[in-house]
């Protein structure tokens, strides 16, 4: 009887490991695409708080602008009529409360307020968006009766979020 040769052992690969190596490269690729969804997602918040943060930046420079051309506006009046420094000082600080009134009206129409006091010669404006922007400028009368600009100031007011409990331990 002859014996029927055997076939010689040739490298099959089995189903069982290319069946793992896909199922991890799967999990892998959905956990890649849950990463890539969370941070696209807290990208496009950043973007929009950024966006509003500019924008409210943008029109406290408006009504800062505006404000400082109707005190240039009682200034140039007061020189007109040939005020000297202190009587122009004290002409803008009566005319002061107007000014304010006026500006602070064109800003609250953008959710905006504006607050304006005078001390001597000197001016200080403070406007808040209710983001939390703020702008604060300081104004004084020279001695040719026109204004400088002292400071310039956009911040944002900082508040503590206390929302979040960290865990304490145990």
């Amino acid at each position: 009887m002859a014996r029927k040769p055997e076939p010689a052992a040739t490298g099959s690969v089995r189903m069982g490991p290319i069946s793992i190596f896909t199922l991890v490269i799967v999990i892998c690729l959905a956990v890649m695409a849950t990463l890539a969804l969370t941070t696209a997602r807290a990208d496009a918040a950043l973007a929009e708080r950024q966006a509003s943060f500019t924008s409210d930046d943008y029109a406290n420079e408006r009504l800062g602008q505006a404000f400082l051309a109707e005190a240039d506006a009682v200034l140039a009046s007061a020189r007109a009529t040939g005020l000297g420094p202190a009587e122009a000082a004290a002409a803008l600080a009566g005319e002061l409360d107007n000014l304010a009134a006026r500006a602070a009206n064109a800003a609250a129409a953008d959710g905006h307020t504006l607050q304006a006091q005078a001390n001597g010669s000197a001016i200080s404006v403070r406007i808040d968006a209710p983001s939390g922007r703020t702008l604060a400028i300081g104004l004084a009368v020279t001695d040719d009766s026109e204004l400088s600009i002292s400071y310039w100031k956009p911040s944002t007011t900082w508040t503590e979020d206390t929302s979040d409990t960290l865990w304490m331990g145990a």
